[in-house]
């Protein structure tokens, strides 16, 4: 199983193949029935065997297999994992890309691929739609055995031709939808209108006797060219193909000096893209210059960006669409006589895949729709980084604190600092730095002299760090830490503290650490409840986006 969108674009490698063993296999039916005339023709001149009858008969079973090996090409699925072979070797800058998309195959239960999957997949489309995938090989061998089989069906209509000239057993097969191109003479498939690239087969029927040959004359704006046509076994039908049509010409067939008239072939095309030129405007808060990206079909932007998209055609359309794959559409702006559409002013708010329709003046569709990809990107929160001190604190009332850390934003800062509290004061907030370029990480210290704010033992301070910038709404944004907590160590803990290391009986110390955990298990107690209510109103706050004072300077 392959991925129905892989498939088309596959489908026209596959079609080369197809035909390509058509025919070949045209050619061998051929030679054999060829083969079997030479035997027939080399009895009736050594024994004198009759051979009319038996002529007849290779004449109907060549037709009847061609008919089945027609009926076969039909219904012959290719192998896509050798075509992708195949396209590899032509093409080695898809390192292996496509065989890999092809080899993709849907979970068993689910019956989906995963996410890996879609994504080599769309890798591997978005590359045959940027370089087409090519097969030169199968497209010189389809046309060798194109002119092979056409000489071995001229070889065998020559052996066959003396016994075919009587009119007793002469064939006349009606074609539909032939236009007389002259007396006796029927042209399929007259005028008529075919795809650009496409081949087209011209038959001509006549009524009556026969022309010893007949020749197809086509007639463009640049040049003109001659075509024998061959005849059509025991048929009074005389026939040629032309392989590529790429323009509109006029064309006639001349037999035994007279003429038909002249047919039109006119050449269409279903609507395509050509070509995508991305313009990309940036939010002011970004401060980044507007961005042109030619030739794409995926673009990477953060959200707010506005988006414009000219899209080059191969034709004039009426209608250009971008459907998502949720169905979300989005109109695109035509002219009826310009080839181009034009996708202005699109707000980028989430990731999206789009595939491009296209409708023209006739009513066709793009055969293959174009893959477009926009890929947005949140505005993240700056980055705020801690170096020193590290978790809580038990200073004492003549410390000091020396903060350490980085301030970083995606489109730079406004300002940062540090904000703190100590119990039972108002909250402080001392600006660090400002104007922060965009990419750009500033270190900031800053030392806090304890002594300076005059806290007391079992007095707690609270402390976090700080970075303004500017939202996608354009409003200041504040991004703040976690809070840390600097609890002041009481005088007789640090006089205690020392004169236990300066003791060397360990049964002393063991009293000293009971008695201070049976007195002062209740203040930590006290203080670490403290730590928690601040700690559950701060989340809430900062969840709800609360926004801290207005920063001071230091």
């Amino acid at each position: 199983m392959i991925e129905p969108l892989l498939r088309s674009q596959l489908k026209p490698v596959a079609n080369r193949h197809r035909w390509l063993r058509f025919w070949r296999e045209l050619a061998i039916c051929w030679a054999g029935a060829e083969a079997i005339t030479l035997v027939l023709i080399a009895a009736h001149k050594l024994a004198g065997l009759p051979t009319g009858l038996a002529f007849r008969l290779v004449a109907a079973a060549a037709a009847v297999g061609a008919f089945i090996l027609w009926r076969r090409a039909r219904k012959w699925e290719p192998d896509f994992h050798a075509l992708a072979r195949r396209i590899e070797q032509e093409q080695p800058e898809l390192h292996a890309l496509l065989l890999t998309a092809v080899e993709q195959q849907p979970d068993a239960k689910t019956g989906r691929l995963n996410y890996l999957q879609e994504r080599v997949i769309q890798e591997a489309i978005l590359q045959g739609l940027k370089e087409p995938w090519r097969d030169p090989g199968a497209t010189r061998e389809v046309m060798f055995w194109q002119l092979a089989q056409l000489a071995a069906l001229a070889v065998l209509a020559g052996l066959l031709a003396s016994d075919w000239r009587s009119p007793s057993w002469r064939v006349v097969m009606p074609l539909e939808g032939g236009v007389a191109g002259g007396e006796g003479v029927t042209v399929v498939p007259g005028d008529a209108s075919v795809e650009r690239g496409s081949g087209l087969v011209v038959l001509a029927r006549f009524e009556g006797r026969l022309p010893p040959e007949a020749t197809l004359v086509t007639v463009s704006a640049t040049n003109s060219q001659r075509l024998p046509l061959v005849k059509n076994l025991a048929d009074p039908v005389f026939g040629g193909s032309i392989p590529e049509v790429t323009g509109d010409f006029a064309y006639r067939v001349e037999y035994g000096g007279q003429r038909t008239r002249d047919f039109k072939i006119t050449v269409f095309e279903h609507p395509r893209l050509e070509r995508a030129d991305a313009q990309l405007a940036f939010p002011a808060y970004t401060s980044l210059p507007d961005k042109k990206i030619d030739d794409t079909r995926r673009v990477s932007a953060v959200e707010g960006t506005k988006l414009a998209w000219l899209l080059q055609l191969n034709k004039p359309v009426t209608s250009a669409r971008l459907v998502a794959k949720d169905k979300t559409v989005v109109p695109l702006i035509t002219d009826p006589n310009k080839p181009s559409a034009l996708l202005t002013n699109f707000s980028l708010a989430a990731s999206k895949t789009y595939e491009l329709q296209l409708v023209d003046a006739d009513g066709r569709t793009n055969k293959v729709p174009a893959q477009f990809v926009i890929d947005v990107s949140k505005s993240r929160l700056p980055e705020l980084k801690i170096a020193s001190p590290r978790g809580d604190l038990r200073p004492s009332a003549l410390e000091e604190i020396a903060f350490q850390g980085e301030a970083f934003g995606d489109f730079g800062l406004r300002a940062y600092g540090l904000a703190y509290t100590v119990a039972g004061q108002e909250p402080k907030s001392i600006e660090l730095g400002q104007s922060v370029l965009a990419k750009e990480r500033r270190q900031f210290n800053y030392l806090l002299r304890l002594e300076d704010l005059r806290v007391e033992p079992d007095q707690l301070i609270s402390w976090f760090i700080w970075a303004d910038d500017t939202g996608p709404d354009g409003q200041v944004r504040r991004t703040s830490s976690d809070m840390y907590f600097a609890e002041v160590r009481p005088w007789d803990e640090i006089f205690r503290q020392g004169q236990s290391s300066d003791s060397a009986g360990g049964e002393q110390q063991q009293q000293q650490q009971q008695q201070q955990g049976q007195g002062g298990n209740q203040p930590a107690r006290l203080a670490e409840l403290q730590k928690q209510i601040i700690n559950a109103t701060w989340t809430l706050q900062r969840q709800q986006g609360g926004v801290a004072n207005k920063p001071t300077k230091p």
